[in-house]
């Protein structure tokens, strides 16, 4: 487990150990340590645009002692065409993806909704926003995420809109099931935490559910 003040020493760290500038959003517990709706997490998840960047990190924290690991550890993992490389030292991991979080793409929407940024001298991290922590959240199956995403909820007015498009624009431009994602996460909030979540709003996710699954069930016909 790490807490804020030992994710931002261990920023540091590697701000000061790499050689050029890095750039990466935080996405998931990592995130929502900077915003104070978690006290610690499990790992440490970053996104990276660049290849090149992803690999710079990967050196730096193998100079610092963390070693490749290999976990099965998301619901749709067939599904996941771009998985994370995962480096851990003692109770701290790294999950460092690729553009692509399991089934969801890093999209202008996401980047542009960005909040925070935190400069450690080379590294650069950008914190995503808390719909877009939700969102992100959707195509795992760990329990502890539909907590965070339920803690999250609970604390500050979220912006159902945002996740509803955005998860609109994953399914156009990504996975076509991501709406089937959204659906499935969202029901599970309201059935086992009875969130409070605005009724037109299920209503929009579940008429986007069902008309993914009629295409879905047209399509094996075929």
């Amino acid at each position: 487990m790490i807490g804020l003040e030992e994710q931002i020493e261990l920023f540091k760290l590697i701000g000061r150990e790499l050689e050029e500038k890095v750039e990466c959003f935080v996405i998931g517990g990592s995130a929502m340590l900077f915003y104070g709706l978690k006290s610690a997490t499990k790992d440490v998840d970053l996104v990276f645009i660049a290849d090149a960047d992803r690999k710079q990190l990967v050196k730096t924290l193998e100079n610092i002692g963390f070693e490749p690991k290999s976990y099965s550890i998301f619901k749709y993992e067939k599904a996941a065409e771009n998985k994370p490389l995962l480096m851990e030292r003692k109770d701290t991991r790294f999950d460092l993806f690729l553009n692509e979080i399991i089934s969801t793409k890093l999209s202008a929407g996401i980047k542009g909704r960005i909040t925070q940024k935190h400069e450690f001298s080379n590294f650069i991290v950008n914190t995503v926003s808390p719909e877009d922590i939700i969102l992100l959240k959707c195509a795992t199956e760990r329990a502890g995420d539909r907590k965070d995403a339920a803690d999250i909820i609970k604390s500050r007015k979220i912006d159902w809109d945002t996740i509803i498009n955005e998860a609109l624009w994953q399914t156009e431009h990504g996975k076509r099931v991501f709406t089937v994602y959204l659906f499935d996460f969202m029901m599970e909030l309201k059935e086992d935490y009875k969130l409070d979540i605005p009724t037109e709003h299920i209503k929009k996710i579940t008429k986007l559910y069902e008309n993914e699954m009629m295409k879905i069930d047209e399509s094996r016909k075929k």
